[in-house]
């Protein structure tokens, strides 16, 4: 989870918005857990719910379909459900395919892809087919862990306004080596759905006006919104592969210590983005993140403030730091995730004295009374780096309006504001990172 909320300030007269990131695919902080996952266990025909110690308790059959569904997704954009099967016989489980139907039909749902691709769209839902799984040998017994085989399933959706929830339904069947019916097909198929337990299969659609979740769907554009406590929203394209991305927008205490950038003061308004599963190279110059906002201010003067995902660094003790790449070089201040001996990590600090040499940036920290020593060198730690955007002229977009955002810069990041009222404005940033946007 985000240490905190990103900083909204006012520097004088300057509304200042500040853009906080979560860590990036590769590593750093966790995401924002805002989906609820349920794992929906398979029965039989007569209703026997297969679970670790009943599995051995039944006669040839020592299997189960796992049906895990994910809720709280938006009703317009990506669904992932996960299938697995677990194998508690002694002998291989030959030939296993599983098929995943749905409804309401007003759900909308169709079949995008897979991972790994062993399923295809049938008529009404999916088939999957995977490998044999090997049995747990002639010692297997209760407590005994099973072999299993897994696959996650991404849909499109585009459910109707009065569809709130979707009820899956998996059923798998296999054959079973060495079986006292010579390898023939398991009549007794194991099923996944609410006959036996309410919650099996069942995915509920999100209803908080102050949160948004989807799976972004390769290819395609996606957007998630809030209305609470102001209108706010985060668009962006999909990467390589499918991924988890969630939005959520709360309003902070402004005079609560850590909220706001050091010696600036803000509105509170809290822009919580995790896309930190997205694939490696999903954002950049070409491909950037746009986020918008309505926020308090009876001015355009807006200014932004971004924390970037952690980052790698290097300790040279007393007072230098260093780092890959160059974006330090343009660096405001830092958080530190962990830091060395006489830096606090969660602690804001100001970047000075930054240098680059094209593939690595050095620079000193400073508390605002001067750069800051530490000990120890050579250990590696971690901070985002911080940015102010829209002090610069080059980092402005001019002529946006309320109902139309800016084309993405030539260069991010930049930011364009327009008025709303006397009291209201709304802010179009634009940057190549995913984040956390505060106001």
């Amino acid at each position: 989870m985000l240490r905190k909320g990103v900083r909204r300030l006012t520097l004088g007269a300057l509304l200042v918005v500040s853009v906080a990131a979560l860590a990036a695919a590769t590593g750093g902080a966790a995401g924002l857990n805002l989906v609820a996952t349920y794992d929906g266990l398979s029965h039989d025909a007569g209703g026997v719910v297969c679970n670790s110690a009943q599995a051995f308790t039944i006669n040839e059959r020592h299997y189960c379909l796992v049906v895990t569904t994910y809720s709280n997704l938006k009703k317009s954009g990506g669904v992932e459900v996960d299938l697995t099967l677990k194998n508690y016989d002694q002998s291989t489980l030959t030939n296993p395919k599983a098929t995943l139907t749905w409804s309401p039909s007003g759900a909308n749902l169709s079949f995008v892809s897979s991972n790994p691709s062993n399923c295809s769209a049938q008529a009404g839902g999916v088939t999957c087919s995977f490998p044999n799984i090997p049995g747990v040998g002639s010692g297997s017994g209760p407590g005994t862990t099973p072999n299993t085989s897994s696959v996650k399933l991404f849909l499109s959706s585009n459910a109707a306004a009065n569809v709130g929830a979707v009820d899956f339904t998996g059923i798998a069947t296999a054959k079973e080596s060495g079986n006292d019916n010579g390898g023939a097909a398991n009549v007794e198929a194991q099923t996944v759905d609410q006959s036996v337990d309410t919650n099996a299969g069942v995915m509920t659609y999100g209803s908080s006006p102050s949160t948004d979740v989807t799976f972004a769907l390769p290819g395609s554009g996606s957007e998630l919104d809030a209305s609470l406590p102001r209108t706010s929203s985060v668009k962006f394209r999909g990467g390589s592969s499918p991924f988890l991305a969630q939005f959520q927008v709360s309003q902070l205490d402004p005079t609560t210590p850590g909220v706001c950038f050091p010696g600036i003061s803000c509105t509170g308004l809290d822009l919580n983005t995790d896309l930190s599963a997205a694939p490696s190279g999903t954002f950049s110059g070409t491909n950037q993140i746009l986020w918008t906002a309505d926020v308090v201010a009876n001015n355009t003067n807006v200014v932004a403030v971004h924390e970037y995902d952690p980052v790698s660094i290097t300790a040279a003790a007393p007072k230098t730091l260093t780092t890959a790449g160059t974006r330090f070089a343009n660096c405001d201040g830092i958080n530190f995730t962990t830091a060395p001996a006489g830096l606090q990590a969660g602690k804001d600090y100001f970047v000075r004295n930054a240098t680059t040499n094209g593939s690595t940036t050095s620079f000193q920290v400073s508390d605002g009374k001067g750069t800051v020593s530490f000990t120890g060198s050579g250990s590696s730690f971690s901070g985002s780096c911080i940015r102010i955007i829209g002090d610069q002229k080059a980092e402005k977009i001019t002529g946006c309006t309320t109902s139309t955002p800016p084309n993405a810069p030539a260069v991010p990041p930049a930011i364009c504001v327009a008025k709303i009222d006397n009291s209201t404005v709304r802010t179009y940033l634009w940057d190549d990172a995913n984040g956390h946007v505060g106001y």
